[in-house]
Order: structure tokens, then C-alpha cells, then sequence
């Protein structure tokens, strides 16, 4: 006797949902009653990549799921639609159906009141399209990747879900030139990355500041009034940001900001930035210049990676006052420098007071001049010129050159390690085992320095 099928439909339900997709569906097979009861399940997966058969049958399943979820005025759960249209045999079947099943997702997907998360990727945001699906009262999460967006469609669709908490838009725009923010007063995550078509313009997207924690902002400007409040501000990213209020920056404070990343983002080395961040815990500098940048005094130990690509005359001084500004913090140094120094380097009066820089990596002879503005504690190299003039020079410190002696007198002691493997531990190397493909350090221990 069939016990099962006389449960009640909400129980049936209840039991497909503990189901996997694949095994859902597998059910279809137990007689004739089971065949569709798969369907009626409030957690769906439906994704080409697990579907037996071509893409115009998988096609047809989904829109007669579609169908039946809506006759039956079913609330879902989960939902998951995957399938890619880029087949040209399917260009005008596709559209078709994509079109018929707009109005059907807008009662089971958009229109639901339950709708919390929602995700979509590909995906065209049409005017007519966002007129119907919106708005999304009591959504906290949205993600939109990949997507297509025209106009002042992402307006709307903020001020579509005024609950939001989490918010990523990656993709393309089109004629998008600002996003005001502010009225998303639950926003914590922020991540906004988009392209823009005409004349390689970013958008510009005004940000709330109270309610944000996590900001990555990529190909993207922003602005906030003079004054405001980030007390929750936990970690800001920034990359290739042409236009900010870096001139605000140096008047706000940045309470909880543990996490601070610029990346290539142009315009910053003509201000002096002060990162008022009390907390901080990590920075990071990738780019072409030197900036002039210094932090609030901090009360516990804190990291600065600076990446450069610099081609230019000035790099060394402007270099100089950079290291003093981050002395208190733990520094990593990479790089890659092509030009040369313009003036003669001098052995200066505070040669005792040199900041400490943890890791310089630098695969050129200009890192001799290194040890005029800092103390490595370890040197990376991987070019076997680059080292042996390197070590040539360290021998000098023992010649009697009264530079060299002040440059090293606080030295006690310099290895010259290597390791094949990034797992191993390093182990001593003489010149004569020198041999491409190795990677290579100088370790200094100096005096009276912390470890």
C-alpha cells in the first residue's frame, strides 16, 4: 500500500525539499501520481549542467515548472536557474521564452514577500523589465553580475529595496553618471565594479557612511558630505578610482577601519593624505608613484605592504618620506624601478633613526641606495646579477669607507640564504651554488632593533 502519496501535500512537500535535486526528480519514476510532484518543491535547482537532454528540452521543462508553480500560487524558498543562451540555433526560442517567463518569476521569484536574497548574473536590466520585478520591500541581499544595466536602472533598483544589507554590482553601464546611496540606511556590504561604454567615464556612487562595514570599490567614484559618519567602516578597498574626496579624507575619522587598500587608483599622489584610523591593522599601496601619505597614532601593531612601479627621477625622496610615515608599522617593500636617482645620495645626520623595513624585494642595483633611507631586515631577489653585486657591496662595509661604516654600523650579522619551495625553510648559500631558477635572500639583523 502507498502510504506516502495519501500524506498530506504540505508533508509531501516538506519531504521532496530534504531531497536533492537529482534525486527529487528521480521520484518522477514511482508511478504516475509521483510523476510531477518534484515540482511542487519550495527549494528548486534548475541548472543546464545537471539536466539530461539538449537546451531546447530543458527549455521546455523549466517553463512547464514555471507554469505550474504559478497556477498553484506555490511560495518558494530557493530558487536556482542556470543555463547559458549563447547558442546561435536558440537566439529566437530563447528570447521567447525568456520573455514569457518574466511575468511568471515575478510572481513566484520577484513578487514574493519572502524574497530576501537574490542573485542574478548575466542578466539584462532593462527599463521594462526592472518596472515589473520591482520593488523588492524586504530584500537584504542583492547581487547583480555581470549585468547589463541602462540608463538610470540601478537608481531605481536601490530605491527598489530599501532594506538592503549586502550589495555587489559588477558589469557594464550605459550612460550612468551618478548613484545616490544614501536613503540604503542597513547597508553594510558594499561592492561596486562598473564599466563604463562612453568615453571611459566611471559612475560616481554617493555612499552612505553609518551603516557601511566592508566597501570594495573597482572602476567606480564615490563621494560623502564633508562630515560624515564611518563608525562602522571595518574595510575599504579602492582600486583604479579616478575621483574621491581625497581632500576629506585627511578631516574624517575612521573609527573601526582595520583594512585599508588603494590600488592604482590616479590623482592620489598629488594629495597629502592623513588616514585618521586608530585601529588599523593592514594597508596597502599598489602604484605607478610615490604618494604622501601618513597615519594617526595607533595603539597596537599594524602591517603596510607598498607594491611600486615607478619610472621617474623623484621616486627616492618622496620614497624616503613615505617609509618614516608607515616606521611604526610592520613594512613590506616590492619594487619594480626602471629609472634612476637624480641627485647625489649622502649618508644623512639621523642614519641611526632609519625606519625598519621587514621585506624589500627589488631585482635591480639601485638597491644599494636602499640602505641610505631604511634597514631591511630580508632582501628577495631572483636575478643572479642583481645579487652578486648586492653582496659585492655589502663586502665593502669592511673597508674603512667612512660612509659604508656609518651606513652599517649598527649590523650585526647578514646570511645569504635560498629555497626551491615556498614550504621549505631557508638554508645557507654560498656564491658558488648560485644558479637561476632559485629564490634568494639577504637576511640583516640589526641592533637595537625589535623582532
Amino acid at each position: 500500500m502507498d502510504r506516502i502519496s495519501e500524506l498530506p501535500r504540505d508533508i509531501l512537500q516538506q519531504i521532496l525539499n530534504f531531497l536533492s535535486q537529482k534525486e527529487a526528480v528521480q521520484t518522477s519514476v514511482l508511478s504516475k501520481s509521483w510523476r510531477y510532484n518534484w515540482c511542487i518543491r519550495t527549494n528548486l535547482d534548475l541548472s543546464f549542467d545537471n539536466f539530461r537532454g539538449d537546451k531546447l528540452e530543458f527549455l521546455s521543462v523549466v517553463d512547464n515548472i514555471l507554469r505550474r508553480q504559478c497556477d498553484e500560487r506555490l511560495s518558494l524558498d530557493e530558487f536556482h536557474l542556470s543555463i547559458s543562451l549563447d547558442d546561435p540555433d536558440l537566439d529566437h526560442t530563447s528570447g521567447s521564452y525568456l520573455k514569457k517567463w518574466v511575468p511568471l518569476l515575478t510572481v513566484i521569484v520577484f513578487g514574493a514577500e519572502s524574497l530576501q536574497d537574490l542573485h542574478l548574473d548575466n542578466f539584462v536590466l532593462d527599463r521594462e523589465t526592472m518596472e515589473r520585478i520591482l520593488p523588492w520591500k524586504h530584500l537584504t541581499s542583492l547581487r547583480l553580475e555581470h549585468v547589463y544595466i541602462e540608463d538610470e536602472i540601478l537608481q531605481k533598483i536601490t530605491l527598489g529595496c530599501p532594506l538592503v544589507e549586502n550589495l555587489k554590482v559588477e558589469g557594464n553601464s550605459w550612460r550612468v553618471r551618478a548613484v545616490n546611496l544614501n536613503h540604503l540606511h542597513n547597508l553594510k556590504y558594499l561592492f561596486l565594479q562598473l564599466y563604463e561604454r562612453e568615453n571611459d567615464q566611471h559612475c560616481s556612487f554617493e555612499l552612505p557612511p553609518p551603516s557601511l562595514e566592508t566597501v570594495q570599490l573597482c572602476f567606480s567614484n564615490f563621494s560623502y558630505h564633508k562630515g560624515a559618519d564611518f563608525r562602522n567602516l571595518d574595510s575599504l578597498c579602492m582600486q583604479y578610482v579616478r575621483s574621491s574626496p581625497w581632500d576629506r579624507f585627511s578631516s574624517t575619522i575612521f573609527p573601526c577601519l582595520k583594512r585599508l587598500t588603494i590600488y592604482h587608483c590616479p590623482g592620489i599622489e598629488k594629495t597629502k593624505l592623513f588616514i585618521n584610523a586608530p585601529n588599523i591593522l593592514y594597508f596597502a599601496y599598489h602604484g605607478l608613484k610615490v604618494p604622501t601619505i601618513s597615519f594617526a597614532e595607533t595603539s597596537s601593531e599594524w602591517k603596510s605592504e607598498i607594491y611600486l612601479d615607478y619610472n621617474g627621477l623623484t621616486w627616492f625622496l618622496e620614497l624616503h618620506e613615505l617609509l618614516n610615515s608607515l616606521r611604526h608599522s610592520e613594512i613590506s617593500l616590492a619594487i619594480d624601478q626602471h629609472g634612476r636617482i637624480n641627485k647625489h645620495v649622502t649618508v644623512g645626520e639621523n642614519v641611526d633613526n632609519r625606519p625598519i623595513v621587514e621585506s624589500l624585494k627589488m631585482d635591480s642595483r639601485l638597491v644599494v641606495y636602499m640602505f641610505f633611507i631604511c634597514r631591511p631586515r630580508n632582501i628577495y631577489g631572483y636575478e643572479i646579477k642583481s645579487v652578486r653585486f648586492l653582496r659585492k657591496f655589502l663586502m665593502k662595509r669592511e673597508s674603512g669607507n667612512e660612509h659604508m661604516q656609518l651606513l652599517f654600523r649598527d649590523l650585526e650579522e647578514v646570511s645569504f640564504e635560498t629555497r626551491v619551495d615556498i614550504r621549505e625553510e631557508w638554508r645557507p648559500l654560498t656564491l658558488s651554488d648560485l644558479k637561476s631558477g632559485l629564490e634568494f635572500r639577504f637576511a640583516f639583523k640589526w641592533r637595537n632593533t625589535p623582532l
